[in-house]
């Protein structure tokens, strides 16, 4: 059975299909970019989420970092560095700024290397002393082979000025060893004296006194032979 439209059918089923394409075009050009937005916002949602999942994690790595610092600034006093032969007169003079700001007073001569030594000790005969009285005691073992320069440091001043110079070279930042350390105390100073008078004395009398001093302010001379290990 054949259907016939009327003319005024034709234009309605025209329209409406024109206007079901039309709908369909404008929600996809309408949810286009509003899906591209959706997309865009969850990417930065994601690396909102990244980003606060790291930030944790370094937090929590907190105690860790810190125990490495703390290990770090710890063995920072072990490192050493070999003194270029170029730098030794540098280095004699940031001995000599050491002496200075603990308020003392030192001088510098020159020594054996660690290779004289050596030679030295291998070729003198035994029983002559060099061992301090200790029987199978060497100084010079296990000090590492290289080049080396020796040094012989007198410090003069305050014992506790004295302990002070001693602890700064030994933790200096150049590679040495020390051989040989001497300390002697420096006969006490005395006060010029102190004037007395009195109304039946004509002139005044000198009093000789001693000025009391503690233990950590008598004078001591420090006697330091050091090698320094060079490039």
């Amino acid at each position: 059975m054949n259907v016939r439209m009327t003319r005024f059918e034709r234009p309605l089923l025209l329209y409406a299909t024109t206007l079901v394409v039309g709908s369909v075009v404008l929600f996809f050009l309408a949810t286009k970019p509003l899906k591209e937005k959706i997309v865009a916002e969850n990417d930065e949602i994601q690396k909102f989420y990244a980003k606060t999942e790291n930030d944790q994690r370094k937090i929590s790595r907190l105690p860790e970092f810190r125990n490495q610092s703390v290990m770090i600034g710890n063995d920072e006093s072990k490192l050493r560095l070999m003194l270029p032969e170029s730098r030794v007169v540098d280095f004699i003079r940031e001995v000599e700024g050491i002496a200075k700001f603990t308020r003392g007073t030192v001088t510098i001569a020159k020594g054996d290397s660690l290779e004289e030594i050596r030679k030295a000790t291998a070729s003198a005969p035994e029983g002559d002393g060099k061992s301090d009285g200790k029987v199978g005691f060497d100084p010079l073992k296990g000090l590492p082979d290289g080049k080396t320069i020796g040094l012989t440091l007198t410090f003069s001043g305050a014992y506790a000025d004295a302990v002070d110079f001693l602890h700064k070279v030994d933790t200096s930042p150049y590679f040495l060893d020390v051989l040989f350390l001497e300390i002697r105390p420096i006969e006490a100073e005395r006060d010029s004296g102190a004037i007395r008078t009195d109304v039946f004395s004509a002139f005044g009398t000198r009093i000789p006194t001693v000025v009391k001093k503690t233990p950590s302010d008598r004078k001591v001379e420090v006697v330091l032979s050091i090698v320094v290990y060079l490039e």
